[in-house]
């Protein structure tokens, strides 16, 4: 594929922002129709499958990334610190904003109570069931996502101390069988062993295996058509099978996961060259600033939802669609103010300090 200078892969950053994007539509769906009584012009249920999306992505980024430390004396150690610097920093941030808000601003949040071991366990990325009802999620509930990448963070780390032709097979084989044991897991099991057998987790195998594919093959060479076809297809699939009344009750892995994999592949193995050097920058910018636009956009959208309210500027039958659209742009902007203030200086503070030399970057 076509890098930028840093090594990034300037497709795959368009779909790290779709995927946020996504996430950003579904949440902004769900305030519109909760405090608005408003119903979207389309379904946005299955718009928060976004989330597999960046699972299938990370599982290929960590996987291709990892090539670059086969120079490293300690690839796991050298990992384990460029995984720290890339997740932890803004998500802590994040989280302590969470604790301030919940413990100062108890009203402007919807779900949220202070439990200061959901607080513990969120920075420590341990699977927690909140007293409030039972869902297995941080403070920050967005940081449930996070808790299955440092997962696979870790996981992956340990398949590092192996000769590295056999780092991908192995992470792959402990996944599926975690995902299987998982199937007999009982229901009153520990939050961490439920969460951490859901099958969910095989879609960073799908990532893992789409980027074996890309180091051994290359890109396929492809028509452009036949690959925007695919990837149309595969988010029509990711749509369709997450969208109620679903045809089919299907597992998270097989209904999003299998699309998300589609629209990867695709992607990664059949996109044309030219035809991705060609992509507007905006995109690639959409996708540097996506991480700072998923764990900041509810930071945003809830005090739209209130100016919204207290204004009323078009009516009670249209202040939800209002609220959508602006709730949409704003998150947006502040996720590349973020990135651009906090998030980009704060990855370039924490390399010079805790890494000597130049960092392995890969596509992040």
């Amino acid at each position: 594929m076509t890098k930028k200078a840093d090594g990034q892969l300037p497709a795959i950053q368009y779909l790290r922002a779709a995927a946020a994007l996504l996430v950003a539509i579904a949440h902004a769906s769900e305030e519109a129709k909760y405090f608005f009584g408003f119903t979207p012009w389309v379904q946005t249920e299955a718009f928060g499958k976004g989330v597999d999306l960046f699972f299938v992505i990370s599982g290929f980024i960590i996987y291709l990334s990892s090539i670059k430390l086969s120079d490293s004396p300690t690839p796991f150690m050298t990992f384990a610190k460029n995984r720290f610097i890339r997740v932890v920093p803004l998500y802590y941030i994040s989280t302590a904003l969470m604790v301030v808000v919940v413990v100062f601003f108890p009203g402007g949040v919807k779900e949220a109570r202070f439990d200061i071991w959901q607080i513990i366990t969120s920075f420590t990325f341990i699977p927690y069931a909140r007293a409030l009802d039972g869902r297995m999620a941080p403070i920050l509930s967005l940081g449930w996502t996070l808790n299955y990448e440092m997962f696979f963070y870790c996981l992956f780390s340990l398949c590092l101390l192996m000769p590295r032709r056999y780092v991908g097979f192995l992470a792959v084989a402990i996944i599926i069988t975690l995902a299987i044991l998982g199937i007999l897991v009982p229901k009153g099991a520990s939050a961490p062993v439920r969460f951490w057998t859901h099958n969910i987790i095989i879609e960073f195998a799908f990532g893992i295996v789409i980027a074996m594919a890309y180091e051994r093959y290359g890109r396929i060479k492809a028509n452009l058509y036949v690959s925007v076809t695919l990837i149309s297809v595969g988010f029509i699939l990711l749509y369709y099978l997450n969208t109620p009344p679903r045809p089919i009750e299907l597992p998270r892995f097989i209904s999003a996961g299998v699309p998300a994999a589609i629209i990867t592949l695709s992607v990664v193995l059949l996109f044309p060259a030219k035809a991705e050097a060609r992509l507007p920058r905006i995109g690639v910018a959409l996708g540097d600033s996506s991480y700072s636009l998923y764990l900041t956009h509810r930071f945003v959208q809830r005090p739209i939802q209130i100016l919204t309210t207290k204004l009323s500027p078009f009516g009670a039958e249209h202040n939800g669609g209002f609220y959508l659209i602006v709730a949409v742009i704003g998150a947006v902007i502040t996720g590349q103010v973020v990135f651009m203030t906090i998030e980009r200086p704060l990855l370039k503070w924490m390399r010079m300090k805790m890494i000597r030399g130049r960092v392995p970057q890969g596509a992040e």
